[in-house]
C-alpha cells in the first residue's frame, strides 16, 4: 500500500513551511485563454539537467517508475545556502534543501561522523520507491573507502549486491530497534548498502538497492518519464510519482526551478501526464480558480501562473508554472502533490488514497 513509512515526517516539514500571505488576487497574466493553454513547447529531451541524469541510473523496473523524489546538493552549496559542514545564512530556501535524500536529509548532522556520509559534501541524491522497495541514491566525490571502514566499525560484513561488492548490515527489511541505524536516526535505510567513489546506494533490501545502481534500461528511456522531466525543466528539487491508484494520470511531477541566486523569486513546476484527454483540460481549467494549498487560494501565495503544454518523446504533458510571492511557500507545489490537493483538481474521478497520505519515501 502506497504511502506507509517514515515520509509522512518528511512531508510533514514541507507542509509546515506554508505560510506567508499577500494582496488578494494575482497580479500580472494569468495564462487560460479558454482552455488553460498559452500553446504546446516541443522538446528534443536533456532539458531537464541533472534530473535525466540521475533518471538515467535508475532501472525502468526499479522502484523509482512508482516514486523518485531528487535534489541537487551540488547548486544549494554554489549559492551558500548550505556548505559541507552544514546550513548557511541564508534561511529562505531550507526547506528544500534535503530534498532526493530521504532519512540521509533528516539526520545528516548525525550521519556524517560515524558513518562516513556527509549529505552536504554530495553533488545529488534521489530517494525512490513505496515501502518496502525503497532506496536512496547519494552522488558525487565519495570517500568510498572510509565509508566502507565506518561502516564496517558499525558491525556490517560483506555482501553481493547486484553483482557488485557491497556490505550488509542486517537481513533484509529487518529491524533492530537496538542496533546502530536507530541511534543514528534511522530504522534500515543502511540494511544494505553498495559505495563507490561516485556513488552510494542503500535500502532496507538488496533488490531495490540492486535495481538503483545502474545498467540496463533506465528510467531516462521510459517515455512517460522522460517527459514528465522535459516538462519540469531545469529543477534543483523534484518529485516524480504514478498515482496511488489507477485513473485519469499516468505521472505526477513538481518541482522547483533553480535559482540562479537566494534573491530570486522562488518559480514552481507542476506537470500532469495524462493518461485520458479531458485530465488535461480538467487540469488547466481548474488550477487557477480552484487550486487552493491547505484551505488558501492561490491568490494568497502566488504572483503569476502560466499553462501550457509540453510535447516529448509523442507524450504530452499539461503544466503550470507559479512565480512565488516572496513571503509564500517555496515547495508549494509539492504541498499540493502531498496534500492530495493536486490529484483532486486533475482528476477528480480517480479513487482518493485510502490512508490519506500519498507520499511514499524510504
Amino acid at each position: 500500500m502506497r504511502g506507509l513509512g517514515w515520509a509522512v515526517v518528511m512531508a510533514g516539514l514541507v507542509l509546515a513551511g506554508c505560510g506567508g500571505s499577500g494582496d488578494a488576487g494575482l497580479t500580472g497574466a494569468v495564462e487560460t485563454g479558454g482552455t488553460g493553454r498559452t500553446g504546446a513547447v516541443e522538446t528534443g529531451g536533456g532539458s531537464a539537467g541533472g534530473l535525466r541524469q540521475v533518471m538515467a541510473h535508475l532501472g525502468a523496473g526499479s522502484p523509482a517508475a512508482d516514486y523518485l523524489d531528487y535534489g541537487d546538493m551540488a547548486h544549494w552549496r554554489s549559492l551558500g545556502v548550505v556548505t559541507e559542514d552544514g546550513p548557511g545564512q541564508d534561511r529562505r530556501w531550507l526547506s528544500a534543501v534535503g530534498s532526493g535524500f530521504g532519512d540521509f536529509g533528516l539526520n545528516a548532522s548525525r550521519l556524517a561522523e560515524p558513518t562516513g556520509i556527509n549529505v552536504f559534501a554530495a553533488d545529488r541524491g534521489v530517494s525512490v520507491g513505496t515501502p518496502p522497495r525503497t532506496a536512496i541514491r547519494i552522488e558525487g566525490r565519495l570517500d568510498s573507502a572510509g565509508i566502507r571502514a565506518k561502516l564496517t566499525a558499525l558491525g556490517a560484513r560483506p555482501r553481493t549486491i547486484g553483482g557488485q561488492e557491497g556490505l550488509s548490515m542486517a537481513d533484509d527489511n529487518a529491524i533492530d530497534m537496538k542496533g546502530p541505524q536507530t541511534r543514528l536516526g534511522l530504522i534500515n535505510q543502511l540494511n544494505q548498502v553498495v559505495v563507490t567513489d561516485s556513488a552510494l546506494v542503500s535500502g532496507a533490501a538488496a533488490a531495490p538497492v540492486a535495481a538503483t545502481l545502474g545498467g540496463g534500461p533506465s528510467l531516462a528511456d521510459s517515455p512517460d518519464h522522460a517527459a514528465v522531466a522535459d516538462c519540469l525543466g531545469d529543477v534543483v528539487t523534484a518529485v516524480v510519482m504514478a498515482p496511488p491508484q489507477p485513473g485519469g494520470v499516468t505521472l505526477y511531477g513538481v518541482g522547483l526551478r533553480r535559482p540562479a541566486g537566494t534573491t530570486d523569486r522562488a518559480v514552481d513546476v507542476v506537470c500532469v501526464l495524462p493518461r485520458v484527454a479531458e485530465v488535461g483540460r480538467t487540469f488547466a481549467e481548474r488550477f487557477t480558480v480552484a487550486a487552493k494549498a491547505g484551505g488558501r487560494p492561490l491568490s494568497d501565495l502566488v504572483e503569476t501562473v502560466t499553462h501550457d503544454e509540453v510535447r516529448s518523446g509523442g507524450r504530452t504533458a499539461h503544466r503550470a508554472t507559479l512565480t512565488i510571492k516572496p513571503d509564500g511557500p517555496i515547495m508549494l507545489s509539492h504541498q499540493l502533490l502531498f496534500r492530495n490537493e493536486l490529484a483532486a483538481l486533475a482528476d477528480p474521478s480517480a479513487p482518493a488514497d485510502p490512508l490519506g497520505i500519498v507520499r511514499p519515501t524510504p
